[in-house]
């Protein structure tokens, strides 16, 4: 199995395009090993080094440079008078029994059959797979970062199909670890959902526009200003993913407000005119109304902008996350404003320009005006009471934020696949490993609700993991029918029954990620450099010791590498002199007998398999066994290991960690209730009072500060961006008082998003205080933010629509203007509202599914912010425009500019002369 898997399954797996690479796990490569037994060739007077020559010798080729056999040389060729014959030699040798019959060098008539063991066995294994109990082979295969994971996966069961006739006996299993099945439950699930929202999306706009040419017009805008902005992501070639997906969506409900209100506008402006009598085209009119529009709504997409722009400046994961979303959404956002001066006009023109647009308007839009008019008409008369309970909004709002806590900004995927990883001790054995790891596999599934269960400990000889045999991965297969949430907590549960074993339970991403994630995890690192283990150590514990004193560090801990037990070989010199033995002389036989030594290959068709010489399990399977080792001596002799060499068990670190050249020993601790830029300080005047010896030093690490500088960078730029926001607002309003009031109470359009979050997660308010706050997600932080957008778009065109007024129409300031300016507004405001609530109600009802696990937390958000944002946009800005928007700064007009011609400088000129002589003084003389 493990030959047809290397030679035949490997090799055709890793023509794919987008195979990176395939590990073998339980590989056992096929070697014809020669077992010796040093007494059998001591009774045979026979030396080992004659074993490994004739082995080696009788092959055509052997990697040991002193055999005859490493310069093998070439077949050749004879010439006959016609033609050239070229010579090839056939190796009699395929199997352990014709090995067996070769005459060892040095003797007459003895074979390597008669002393040694000829068998045909497998090298000593580094990892194992166990599948059904028992051990079998695992292929893992690795695609490249840029390939289509589900393209790539029916390609390997494409390939897998097409090899099944000729592997007879062979049962071939491709649904133990699956990620393609996530993906197509999650396109699944999202695109009914989807699916659902679009066909809520346009009922709603027929409900709203009632006219099959404004929902054609609305809908085209939505569907282009999407399309373009994943087009761009497409010819760019950047990779289309959750998060580039969910950037879009944020950007959703300003796209959906975008081809609401221009459409709403274009065919009330229409309408009005006609009913004026006006000789007006109806292509200025369209020009007219977009154009009037596109001025709030530069200001507004500029300030959304603005709001996300310091993502761009976020370094590590956070930011390998946060960046492709930003840019789809500002893609989005940049989309919808170009398809709103090209699309949305070109087909207004062609559907509405000769359209009866009268009698035409929609029941809902009236019925929602009595609304306005029964409910919120009455509050702008009584500005300061609703500005009062906004304010009060607002705070509330602030004063949550203290409450929301966010554990990881990685969403928590429901993938079908679990990875339990664990380690034992570090001198766990592979026997002990695969049976504690057999034992597993049978206790998970037993879970109701698990598929299938497979494990591999160790790893592969082509793998990329740097473990030993003592850790172990379990893949757990979850049935896509099965309680996702209770099946994931029993695999916790039953993991955790097994003592003495450190362990976690992933999902195939979240063990991802955290391979990627580089440090220790401490909030602060002083490396200890040098050569010699035991002096690192001495001087890491005075590291230690001087930063236990300094104000601020908390728990300072030498962070000692692992270690486990090792036999320590040591040659004594004198005593090996009296055998005529170097150490090296030692050190090969005794490799030779416990390790075993490569001596040659043997090549079938286009297999190449090992001969290996080595020791007899007997010799080889406990500490007093290889003290007893029988080593040849120069004089024909043979002595016993223990008699030239000491052998014990020590400890040795199982990894050896090098940086900068040199092996390091960390020391960490964490900060606390002090600058950290003076603890730093201090640190550094400490680790110079240290004497190192030559070569020995140590420094503080930079990421703790780094990492400081990386988040006041981030602060920065957002009081930065927040200040800019703030400016662009009262460049908009031209007034400080307006632009402070809005800006100060736009919080209050995240309450109904916090409160939604609030109830999503169980609405308890007893353990509300006591959990530490509201948890959010990444899809929630999303969530507001474009609960953010709708609030600041909807204040600036509403405001813009009161400026209107008074310009155009010289509306007087006032409450009249207020109302009617509002209730004209109150159509698109609520549209906007209704409609994108509609679109993300299917995401929140299906609830936290494959697929759902960024959106729907986002939705849950959007649907409860657009609540407050809307009670912000008809109530709040009324308000605060009838108590501050009347004093503001004047318009910035150009003086008039008068023209002066050549004539009139002339005139101006002659004027002068004619003063300047009459100033001139009488000469006395005269």
């Amino acid at each position: 199995m493990s030959v047809l898997a290397r030679w035949t399954i490997v090799p055709r797996l890793m023509g794919l395009p987008g195979v990176a690479n395939v590990s073998i796990w339980g590989q056992r490569k096929r070697q014809l090993q020669v077992q010796v037994d040093p007494e059998r060739l001591r009774d045979a007077d026979v030396r080992l080094m004659q074993i490994i020559k004739t082995a080696g010798n009788s092959l055509w080729a052997s990697p040991l440079t002193f055999l005859e056999a490493s310069t093998p040389g070439t077949g050749g060729w004879i010439d006959t008078p016609n033609q050239r014959l070229g010579i090839r030699h056939l190796l009699p040798i395929s199997k352990p029994e014709e090995l067996a019959q070769v005459t060892i060098d040095g003797t007459t008539s003895t074979r390597l059959g008669d002393v040694a063991d000829v068998v045909e066995n497998h090298q000593p294994l580094i990892g194992d797979a166990i599948i059904a109990d028992s051990p079998s082979l695992m292929l893992i295969v690795e695609k490249f970062p840029w390939a289509n994971t589900v393209e790539v996966t029916e390609e390997v069961e494409d390939a897998l199909d097409g090899l099944r006739p000729g592997l007879s006996g062979l049962n071939m299993d491709s649904s133990l670890f699956r990620p393609a099945t996530y993906l197509e439950q999650a396109i699944k699930n999202l695109s009914m959902a989807l699916l659902i929202g679009a066909a809520l999306l346009v009922v709603a706009l027929f409900a709203f526009f009632f006219n099959w040419r404004g929902v054609f017009i609305s809908a085209s805008a939505i569907m282009v200003s999407i399309i373009a902005a994943g087009t761009v992501f497409y010819v760019r070639g950047a990779e289309v993913n959750i998060m580039v997906f969910a950037g879009l969506m944020l950007a959703l409900s300003a796209v959906i407000d975008d081809a609401i209100i221009d459409t709403q506008n274009i065919i009330q402006r229409l309408r009005q005119t006609r009913q004026k009598g006006s000789e007006k085209s109806a292509a200025r009119i369209i020009i007219t109304t977009i154009f009037e529009m596109r001025s709030a709504i530069f200001y507004a997409t500029l300030i959304i902008v603005l709001a996300v722009v310091p993502v761009f400046f976020i370094k590590g994961l956070p930011g390998a996350l946060f960046q492709p979303l930003a840019i789809s959404y500002i893609l989005a956002l940049v989309s919808s404003m170009l398809v709103a001066l090209t699309v949305t006009p070109v087909l207004s023109l062609m559907l509405l320009s000769k359209a009866n647009l009268e009698g035409s308007e929609s029941p809902l839009l009236r019925f929602l005006r009595n609304v306005y008019d029964v409910v919120f008409a009455p509050i702008i008369h009584k500005p300061r009471s609703a500005f009062v309970a906004v304010g009060v909004i607002a705070l509330i709002g602030i004063v949550s934020l203290s409450f929301i806590r966010q554990e990881s900004l990685l969403p928590k995927f429901k993938e079908t696949y679990l990875v339990v990883r664990w380690d034992g001790s570090t001198s766990a054995s592979h026997p002990a490993m695969s049976r504690i790891t057999r034992l597993a596999t049978r206790d998970l599934r037993s879970i109701a609700g698990v598929r299938n269960v497979s494990a591999h400990v160790g790893r592969a000889v082509m793998s990329d993991k740097l473990t030993d045999v003592n850790s172990g991965e379990l893949w757990v297969s979850i049935h896509p029918e099965a309680d996702y949430d209770k099946t994931v907590t029993a695999v916790k549960e039953m993991v955790a029954d097994y003592p003495g074993l450190s362990r976690e339970v992933l999902t195939y991403h979240e063990a991802k990620v955290r391979e990627e994630l580089t440090g220790t995890g401490e909030s602060l690192i002083v490396r200890v450099y040098g050569e010699e283990m035991d002096v690192i150590r001495q001087k890491a514990e005075e590291v230690k010791q001087l930063m236990a004193k300094i104000n601020g560090i908390v728990a300072p801990k030498v962070l000692y590498p692992q270690e486990r037990p090792i036999v320590e070989i040591e040659v004594d010199i004198d005593r090996a002199k009296q055998y005529g033995l170097k150490p090296g002389d030692v050190r090969r036989a005794t490799t030779t007998l416990v390790s075993g030594i490569e001596v040659g290959n043997l090549f079938e068709e286009q297999k190449v398999f090992d001969v290996v010489v080595w020791g007899s399990s007997n010799t080889r399977h406990s500490v007093t066994s290889v003290k007893e080792l029988l080593i040849d001596t120069p004089s024909g002799g043979h002595v016993n290991l223990k008699q030239v060499a000491d052998v014990r068990i020590v400890s040795s670190p199982t990894m050896i960690k090098r940086d900068a050249v040199a092996r390091y020993i960390d020391v960490a601790a964490s900060l606390n209730g002090r600058n950290p830029t003076a603890i730093t300080a201090d640190i550094e005047r400490s680790i110079q009072q240290i004497n190192f010896p030559l070569e020995y030093r140590a420094e503080l690490l930079g990421e703790y500060a780094e990492q400081q500088a990386a988040e006041k960078h981030v602060l920065s730029l957002s009081i930065a961006a927040a200040i800019v926001i703030f400016l662009i607002l009262q460049a908009f309003f031209r007034s400080w008082r307006l632009a402070t009031a809005v800006f100060l109470t736009l919080p209050m359009a995240l309450v109904g998003g916090v409160l939604a979050v609030f109830l999503s997660n169980g609405g308890d308010f007893f353990s509300f205080g006591t959990n530490g706050g509201i948890l959010l997600s990444l899809g929630s932080i999303i969530g507001f933010i474009t609960v953010f957008g709708i609030a600041v778009r909807n204040g600036i065109t509403l405001i813009n629509r009161y400026r209107s007024l008074e310009r155009d129409e010289g509306e007087p300031f006032g409450a009249e203007l207020v109302h009617r300016g509002t209730r004209e507004r109150s159509a698109p405001i609520l549209m906007t509202a209704v409609t994108t609530a509609l679109v993300f109600l299917p995401l929140a009802v299906f609830g936290n599914k494959a697929g759902l696990e960024i959106v729907q937390p986002m939705a849950v958000v959007i649907l409860g912010g657009m609540v407050t944002a809307t009670l912000l946009s008809l109530v709040g800005i009324p308000a605060m425009y009838l108590l501050f928007g009347a004093a503001r700064e004047p318009e910035l007009e150009f003086a008039p500019v008068t023209g002066i011609y050549e004539k009139d400088v002339h005139t101006v000129m002659s004027k002068t002369d004619d003063v300047d002589k009459k100033k001139q003084p009488t000469d006395i003389s005269d």
